[in-house]
């Protein structure tokens, strides 16, 4: 009984953790569903979008700012998300890390299955509210660059913060993978590719995802693998 209570009390900080990754994979999970069954079909939802991409196109853009833009959407791009994939993974195979290698992997990998069947599930067109600054080919929703980006760069943040102690940097690392999605997202909309309608469901699927694998990780692990 006692070996009963020990391992699943919420006084064991595995467990703490635990149900910290499952709540938030099903509750970004929810909000994902219950936005794909309404965006289309809620009027709302669209004027809000087609709002949105306007009010961005008249009060953001400049010249200058346009090239900014395509690098930092070039973050989230498969080619840079491919890139750091490998990094990433080639630092885990040296440091003998089968456990960090088999996580990352397995979020990376999904994510990348799931915003192909998600996008031929949807099959939402790109939006024509303001003029593309970039040439793009393929669906709109979910973005995959939102998602993608929020796969690779959360999944790359709990891998760091698995190597700290203090709250404090694993806040900032936290901030930081959150900053740089938020600015990917940001310049998907800037360049007028994607609905914020997309965007917001990339977010909110990659979360999903990358936070119930890593549950599915803690639940598997012996001993305290992520903050």
């Amino acid at each position: 009984m006692t070996h009963w209570y020990n391992r699943f009390s919420l006084s064991n900080s595995k467990n703490r953790h635990l149900l910290l990754w499952l709540a938030g994979a099903l509750f970004s999970q929810a909000l994902f569903i219950k936005f794909t069954s309404e965006v289309f079909e809620d009027e709302k939802i669209q004027n809000v979008d087609k709002a949105i991409l306007h009010f961005i196109a008249d009060n953001f853009r400049r010249p200058f700012l346009n090239g900014i833009a395509v690098d930092i959407t070039a973050l989230g791009s498969p080619v840079v998300l491919s890139i750091l994939f490998i990094i990433v993974m080639g630092v885990l195979i040296i440091r003998k890390d089968s456990y960090g290698g088999f996580y990352f992997f397995t979020v990376v990998s999904g994510g990348v299955l799931w915003i192909e069947i998600l996008k031929n599930i949807v099959s939402r067109p790109r939006p024509e509210i303001i003029s593309h600054l970039v040439d793009v080919q393929g669906l709109s929703y979910p973005s995959g660059h939102s998602l993608g980006s929020t796969v690779v760069y959360l999944a790359i943040g709990l891998l760091l913060c698995r190597q700290m102690e203090s709250r404090k940097s694993i806040f900032l690392i936290l901030l930081s993978a959150a900053l740089i999605i938020s600015l990917i997202c940001f310049s998907r909309l800037y360049l007028g590719v994607h609905y914020p309608s997309d965007v917001l469901s990339g977010v909110l699927f990659g979360l999903s995802w990358t936070l119930a694998v890593t549950a599915f990780f803690e639940l598997r692990s012996s001993k305290k693998k992520y903050p």
